[in-house]
């Protein structure tokens, strides 16, 4: 059998420990924000368009559709009588006898 290592042992790796210190000046933003008031005016304008300029009303003028319709003439009298009575009686008996069933 051969002997593969003739230069003895390796050597472990020596483990160092690192570290990383980030310095952030706080000068600098991000553009999102600005991406998104593009965004939301970019909508804006596309809706005040759409709503201003009688976009959706073109359809129904250029086809001729006539969605007038005649309602039925209905007349109300002007004012209503009810008879109502001057005066309610209602009367209650002096005793009111209830009959209890205990085998329920």
């Amino acid at each position: 059998m051969g002997d593969y290592n003739r230069e003895g042992p390796a050597e472990h790796e020596r483990v160092t420990e690192r570290t990383t210190i980030v310095t952030d000046s706080g000068g600098r933003r991000g553009g999102g924000g600005w991406v998104i008031a593009l965004l939301v005016l970019v909508v804006l304008l596309v809706a005040l368009f759409l709503i201003f300029g009688n976009v959706f009303n073109r359809a129904a003028d250029e086809v001729g559709v006539n969605v007038n319709i005649d309602a039925p003439k209905v007349e109300v009298p002007d004012t209503v009588k009810i008879d109502v009575p001057d005066e309610v009686k209602v009367e209650v008996p002096e005793e009111i006898k209830v009959d209890t069933n205990s085998a329920q």
